[in-house]
């Protein structure tokens, strides 16, 4: 899918530029816009520390895929009531987590795989482990309406094996995979369909999950197709796929109906993995008969048939093209340029 005419705007801040000892202090500058941060031993900062941040401007929400080393975080109230951020932190611990408390005495535990939720007006002192963690700030005014305006979420965590849990860190993290094909135009639906699934999950009723209805299904849809990506060289069966994923055969055709189809979007992915693998050097040592097996293919006669038919050319004239001209592409590098932006943007929301 090419790039958006107008990208979402984005920043990325880490703390490599930085030498081993000034690691720490860039980091604490860095995200002082939201935290007072410590060491989790007194003895110093720890070394190897490394912490990275990119965020992504959605117009009225901040997304930003964070990885830190083990510290302590905290917000008193003295600090809430000076900076003034009115805002809901909502966060996705992919990996790692924390204990601490979200009030004066009220403790907390978040593991690998939660969703909590924090008022920013409000205290909280965590400890932390090495984490990769997706959060979403979110305006107050905004999160009211997706919460319902009544008990304070500060502190809600929605665990990794509940339902609503599982869907939300879902929807966060296929946001997260597409916002390089979001642009500007499409940030306000993006938005309007995250709060719907905020309030689903968070607020659930009748109502709230009527109107995420279909952010819920694209979600489901998703982490399907995830799923069939994870295994293209093993039988697929809509079957297993219903037993897997604990729903009925006709709402999985319902969800597969646009992608022409349980069985064709399942051959579709396979070819194009094979496209993918035949283009790359590294499995050069690969016959064409192979990765015919290794997708699932019946026989080489199939694959090649199925192959040309979608692309054109036969495995191995996709092979010899990628041979001759092969380059080598050369990634971006990081910046290292944070604060002042991500803080405008966050101040500004």
């Amino acid at each position: 899918m090419p790039p958006p005419a107008q990208p979402l705007p984005s920043t990325t801040f880490a703390t490599t530029q930085s030498s081993g000892e000034d690691r720490f202090e860039a980091w604490r500058s860095g995200i002082s816009v939201l935290f007072d941060v410590a060491p989790l031993v007194h003895s110093g900062p720890p070394k190897g520390f490394h912490a990275q941040v990119d965020a992504v401007h959605l117009g009225q929400l901040l997304l930003g895929d964070l990885r830190f080393g083990a510290q302590r975080f905290a917000r008193s109230q003295a600090r809430a009531a000076q900076d003034g951020l009115d805002h809901y932190l909502v966060q996705w611990y992919r990996e790692g987590g924390f204990i601490g408390q979200h009030s004066d005495s009220d403790d907390l535990q978040v593991r690998a795989g939660d969703v909590v939720v924090f008022d920013m007006a409000r205290t909280q002192h965590t400890a932390a482990q090495d984490s990769r963690v997706l959060s979403l700030i979110v305006p107050r005014a905004l999160g009211d309406e997706a919460f319902g305006g009544g008990a304070n979420p500060h502190g809600t965590v929605l665990r990794s094996d509940n339902v609503l849990g599982g869907l939300l860190a879902d929807h966060l993290g296929a946001l997260h995979r597409r916002l390089p094909s979001i642009g500007m135009d499409q940030a306000d639906d993006v938005v309007r369909a995250t709060t719907q699934m905020l309030a689903a999950c968070l607020r659930p009723s009748q109502r709230t999950l009527a109107e995420a209805r279909a952010q819920v299904e694209a979600v489901t849809l998703e982490r399907i197709q995830r799923h069939i990506g994870h295994h293209l060289g093993a039988l697929i069966t809509p079957e297993a796929l219903c037993r897997t994923f604990g729903i009925s055969r006709h709402r999985l055709y319902q969800l597969f109906e646009p992608l022409g189809g349980v069985a064709r979007y399942v051959q579709q992915r396979r070819l194009q993995r094979a496209f993918q693998t035949l283009s790359n050097a590294a499995y050069r040592h690969l016959r064409v008969a192979d990765v015919a097996t290794r997708l699932g293919f019946a026989s080489e006669a199939h694959f090649s048939r199925a192959f040309r038919a979608t692309f054109g050319h036969t495995p191995r004239d996709v092979r010899a093209a990628a041979e001759s001209a092969r380059s080598n592409g050369q990634a971006p590098a990081l910046s290292n340029s944070l604060s002042v932006e991500y803080a405008d943007w966050l101040l500004g929301l």
